[in-house]
């Protein structure tokens, strides 16, 4: 029920919106009832979509997406279809695509008149369902890959790949960061010796390494025992390795030491050292399929996409649009459910990309993804508190962590606004408390039949200003500079097949050594696999819509107090980027994800 802090709530922020009743008292408060009640038919859940996930039931009609939107991705299209006509070497198929090609085009030099046109075929190229052209057969060599670019440009980490410093940055500056842990302890299931870590660190020892906060492990235990996919025409592998690596003490750079590619050993589960040939560039590439299965399902699919959708849903149903969470989530927000809604009606499907691309079944996959979702804590995935529980948040122990480094300007810098506006409406805890349709808001984030997201404050309860602060700085986070880090490496470091191939064609090996460099590119995936994960890697990882902190002039126009705080996130976002431009002079591989212009507001491709 409305209490007496409703009407008092409501006079504080009626003036912010256009069009609203600036008035208070009862009819006010009514109008904004019957505001929300409407939103409640219109923004539903549906918990069968994706498994017992909370996600839009029907895509509302509100949340169609900016045609700048549309006209950014039809410039990739229209790049991706002269591509494929150039693979296609003449053939009828070539033709077709020369066609499709030449028809959007003259859309697009039409514009707006052509609106409707062209969201029909940016949304068909967007499905991935063409066939492509690539033979379903292994590559015979390396260069099979690189020549799968025409019109599409080469990514730099296909001349570094195969070295094991660009294998350890990967882990540090790849398209999944966030698996590195400190080792603080031996590993059973690592029963790795002296003599096997100084292959990699002669002069070092496992004890040593350990005591002083420079050994680190990536576990990819969660893909044990999942089960192995066949479609569209072979058999796919992935195993579930333990990769571990070192800073050395004299350079200080992180070095691969050893690989398992199954979690418990055994005679036919050796560990792989840098001196076992063909067979350790086999072991990196298990490394990389396992680690590119757990970025797209978990790490990016499930912990940016898929999380966010019920911060979506509940701000609509329970918050006005004349409340200041509400106003400030907004545009953090836009085009996250229908980009939402493509996916899992499109590529996570059966018959889908994800399920041609990656190695374990759809079902699989879409278990992961569900499990991402379920077992994320939103308190204990405040950014901070993440580095600290894997013990990689000092820097003196492992320095050259970019996305570490490089993520923190951001939290800081949206903690900072957050924390201003805020303190601008919510004077106190009791103002918190007192807050109806905040309240409202939270308890059907965390409700059974609300988003069923784990881990919020008290288990669906504000109390104070700081855990309002911290929850809005980490929805932010996610759908801006989170959700950029997982995003676009896709074509920097994914479309690049060899680098992070989603599938292994080969069982992992058994013996350490043995190995040529034709079992090698064997294992890599089928041509055509190929060239799709190329198109889907290149289309979805350079689409850039809006940037951090531009919400345009007129956004917080009614309340001129939001100017001073608004401009203090400004410059702390050109900082970072100054920053970030600065450390990559030093980097031996610079880290360009996080540079300003390449955050969105939202999560909108």
């Amino acid at each position: 029920s409305m209490s007496g802090f409703a009407t008092r709530i409501w006079d504080r922020f009626a003036p912010l919106k256009v069009g609203l009743p600036q008035q208070s008292g009862f009819n006010a408060v009514a109008r904004r009832q019957r505001q929300l009640e409407w939103a409640r038919t219109e923004y539903r859940y549906n918990y069968t979509h994706v498994s017992t996930l909370a996600v839009a039931d029907v895509l509302p009609m509100a949340e169609g997406v900016h045609l700048e939107w549309f006209f950014k991705v039809c410039e990739k299209v229209l790049v991706s279809l002269d591509n494929r006509a150039s693979l296609e070497y003449g053939n009828e198929v070539a033709k077709v695509h020369r066609k499709k090609r030449a028809k959007l085009h003259s859309l697009k030099l039409r514009g707006l008149a052509a609106a409707a046109e062209i969201r029909d075929l940016v949304r068909g190229a967007l499905l991935f369902d063409v066939r492509v052209g690539a033979s379903p057969n292994p590559a015979k060599t390396l260069e099979e890959y690189a020549d799968l670019f025409r019109s599409i440009g080469l990514p730099p980490i296909s001349k570094d790949f195969q070295n094991d410093a660009a294998f350890a940055n990967m882990r540090v500056a790849g398209p999944n960061p966030m698996m590195l842990r400190r080792m603080i302890a031996p590993d059973d299931r690592l029963p790795i010796t002296d003599a096997m870590f100084q292959i990699a660190a002669p002069g070092d020892t496992l004890d040593a390494a350990m005591a002083e906060a420079r050994l680190y492990v990536a576990d990819y235990a969660a893909l044990d025992g999942v089960e192995l996919g066949n479609f569209p025409n072979s058999q796919k592998y992935i195993s579930a390795p333990i990769a571990l690596f070192v800073v050395d003490k004299t350079s200080k750079a992180l070095k691969p030491v050893a690989i398992q590619l199954r979690q418990k050993p055994g005679s036919d589960n050796p560990i792989f050292t840098p001196n076992d040939g063909w067979n350790w560039q086999i072991a990196k590439t298990f490394v990389e399929v396992a680690d590119g299965n757990v970025h797209e399902t978990v790490m990016h699919f499930a912990r940016t996409h898929m999380v966010m959708e019920p911060f979506v849903l509940c701000t609509h149903r329970q918050l006005a649009g004349v409340h200041p969470v509400r106003i400030l989530l907004a545009p953090h927000f836009e085009g996250t459910l229908s980009i939402n809604t493509s996916s899992w009606k499109h590529l996570i499907a059966d018959g889908g990309a994800v399920d041609k691309l990656c190695a374990p079944t759809i079902q699989a996959c879409r278990g992961l993804a569900v499990q991402g979702v379920k077992q994320l804590n939103v308190m204990d995935s405040l950014l901070p508190k993440t580095f600290a529980d894997r013990g990689v948040d000092d820097s003196t122990a492992l320095p050259n962590y970019a996305y570490r480094d490089d993520a923190m300007l951001y939290w800081r810098a949206i903690g900072e606004w957050v924390s201003s506006y805020v303190g601008l409406y919510y004077h106190s805890d009791a103002d918190i408390q007192q807050d109806p349709e905040l309240q409202a808001w939270i308890r059907e984030l965390a409700a059974n039949d609300g988003g069923r997201i784990a881990g919020l404050p008290h288990g669906g309860a504000l109390r104070t200003v700081r855990e309002l602060n911290d929850l809005l700085t980490y929805t932010i986070y996610t759908c801006s500079a989170q959700h950029a880090a997982v995003n676009f490496p896709q074509y920097d470091l994914m479309s690049y097949v060899p680098n992070m191939p989603l599938a292994a064609y080969r069982p992992a090996p058994t013996q350490k050594t043995g190995a040529t460099e034709a079992d090698y590119v064997a294992t890599l995936p089928t041509l055509d696999m190929a060239e799709l994960q190329t198109e889907l890697g290149f289309m979805l990882g350079d689409v850039y819509y809006t940037e951090l902190g531009l919400y345009g002039d007129n956004h917080f126009r009614h309340d001129r107090r939001v100017d001073t705080p608004l401009h203090k996130f400004h410059e702390a976002v050109a900082d970072a980027g100054a920053t970030i431009t600065e450390r990559n002079e030093e980097r031996v591989f610079p880290y360009t994800t996080l540079l300003p212009e390449g955050i969105p507001q939202s999560i909108n491709i």
